[in-house]
């Protein structure tokens, strides 16, 4: 057992799955009350980092969700699950198109260069993922090493890291990557509008 789990996470890669559904008009509360109960259910499986419903915004009825797991394997055990492929044939009569298969395999930092409608871009080269991220983190901290070090001092030291992973992950993938993402759009996506 011991040699399964240390395999197990030689090789994790984080994946994101990228769906994106068009819903009927006049279906999208149903549709959002489906959304919700098939995020629910993922919620139970081994594995599961999160969900991210965007209602993309130059047309209501477009959604697009990104579901992150901890590693193929078990983004794997939920799309082959009974469960899921029960809540898909609810969702089926709700949708004009749902592009389901347009699966994305992103590693973790991709997901933070996502341009909000546009569920299957190729996401940008890694090194210029790098700087922006760098760019990212810089004001972070600065403000951490100004303000914040002596407050982070009173803190056992194992628990330093993961205060700081709490503070710093919500602000980077919520409020300052998607800001970077759309400044930089020309350089991360040349040739797209």
């Amino acid at each position: 057992m011991k040699n399964e789990s240390s395999h197990h996470h030689s090789q994790v890669e984080p994946v994101s799955l990228v769906f994106s559904f068009t819903v009927k008009k006049g279906k999208e509360k149903q549709f959002e009350e489906w959304a919700h109960e098939i995020t629910e259910a993922g919620k139970h499986f081994e594995g599961h980092l999160g969900s991210s419903w965007i209602r993309t915004s130059n047309d209501a009825s477009n959604y697009i969700v990104i579901v992150k797991f901890v590693d193929i394997e078990d983004s794997n055990k939920w799309l082959r699950s009974s469960i899921r492929k029960n809540l898909l044939k609810k969702m089926y009569p709700l949708v004009k198109e749902t592009k389901p298969d347009k699966v994305q395999n992103v590693t973790g930092l991709e997901t933070w260069f996502t341009l909000p409608g546009r569920a299957t871009i190729k996401p940008p080269p890694r090194w210029k993922m790098v700087i922006v991220t760098m760019i990212g983190i810089y004001p972070i901290g600065l403000i951490y090493q100004a303000y914040l070090v002596p407050y982070f001092k009173l803190l056992p030291l194992l628990l330093r890291p993961v205060a700081l992973s709490l503070l710093l992950t919500p602000l980077l993938t919520y409020l300052i990557m998607p800001q970077l993402t759309k400044l930089f759009r020309n350089w991360l996506y040349p040739g797209r509008q």
